[in-house]
């Protein structure tokens, strides 16, 4: 018979064991969802309990504004003050631009993100490659131009509010869209600019821009794998993804440690479907690419990085 002394030893040792285990085969530290969204097709408050389960720290969140100016705005605003240890606002995505950013748009944002408080200016949707499950054009791609006046003039008044600006740029269409944006990230060098899912680009494209300037970062969000629901011409044109074999891949493990500050871990979690794959995305991110990292690389991509981007700090 076993003494008792000695079972407790050896439940100690067991627990100790998978501990570790786990540790080794999952980065398991916290965890700062540095951009996702939301609208009236998803149960928010069933979306917010998905976060909770995925031990999520704290969610830099934004409204989809699909069919109107603001719409969803208020909705959000009042599932942040029941979550507000955990939900950061952004002011709301609009998908009716047409051709620049107006002077509505602009002042609407402006007025509220003062009124609101908002952290940030929640993704304005620049180029967007037509995806099977999405809308379709006859050009194929949402697309709308940044060098618009529309445009400059709403960086010029959100310089002054001193908070990032997310950038929905796929680079898809180099040639076109790289002088123009980097002559915009110049310009505004006071600006933080946010571009999500590191523009579904490659290696080499991400390199060119992070090098050159210095206030530009970028999530991880959806670049696990290769995208494969635009076009066959479009795929073409687009990175490859950062994992295989549910590894990550060694040239994107040396580009997340050489950008080790500008890069943050995001889900972008926006459609219904999406957000019931909520816990599944965070699992991936943990297992398939922060785990790879020296810990405290994986740490800034974790959450340091927004903690500073978004001037809020994990308790």
């Amino acid at each position: 018979m076993i003494p008792a002394s000695s079972k407790r030893s050896l439940i100690f040792l067991i627990i100790i064991f998978f501990i570790t285990s786990f540790k080794a085969y999952c980065y398991d530290g916290p965890l700062f969802d540095a951009m996702a969204q939301i609208d009236e097709t998803v149960n928010m408050n069933q979306a917010i309990k998905n976060v909770r389960n995925a031990s999520i720290s704290k969610i830099a969140l934004f409204a989809r504004s699909r069919n109107s100016l603001g719409e969803n705005e208020k909705k959000l605003i009042k599932l942040q003050k029941k979550n507000k240890d955990l939900i950061i606002l952004g002011a709301p995505k609009y998908f009716l631009h047409n051709k620049d950013i107006s002077k509505k748009f602009t002042n609407h944002t402006l007025a509220n993100v003062d009124k609101y408080n908002y952290a940030f200016i929640g993704e304005i949707l620049f180029t967007h490659a037509d995806k099977d499950h999405g809308r379709q054009h006859a050009s194929g791609e949402t697309y709308l131009d940044p060098s618009g006046e529309g445009h400059l003039n709403f960086l010029k008044f959100i310089s002054r509010k001193k908070i990032p600006v997310m950038t929905h740029w796929e680079f898809y269409n180099w040639d076109r869209d790289f002088p123009k944006f980097s002559k915009i990230f110049n310009e505004f060098p006071e600006v933080t600019f946010i571009i999500p899912h590191m523009g579904f680009g490659s290696i080499n494209q991400i390199d060119t821009i992070l090098s050159l300037h210095p206030n530009v970062y970028m999530t991880i969000s959806k670049s696990l794998k290769k995208n494969t629901s635009v076009s066959r011409e479009i795929s073409l044109k687009i990175g490859e993804g950062m994992v295989e074999n549910k590894v990550l891949k060694p040239d994107w493990k040396n580009l997340l440690v050489k950008y080790q500050n500008r890069f943050m871990f995001a889900t972008d979690a926006h459609k219904k479907h999406s957000w019931k794959k909520y816990d599944k995305k965070v699992k991936h991110a943990r297992k398939r690419v922060l785990r790879f990292l020296p810990n405290d690389v994986a740490e800034k991509i974790a959450y340091k990085n927004a903690e500073k981007i978004y001037g809020i700090k994990l308790k």
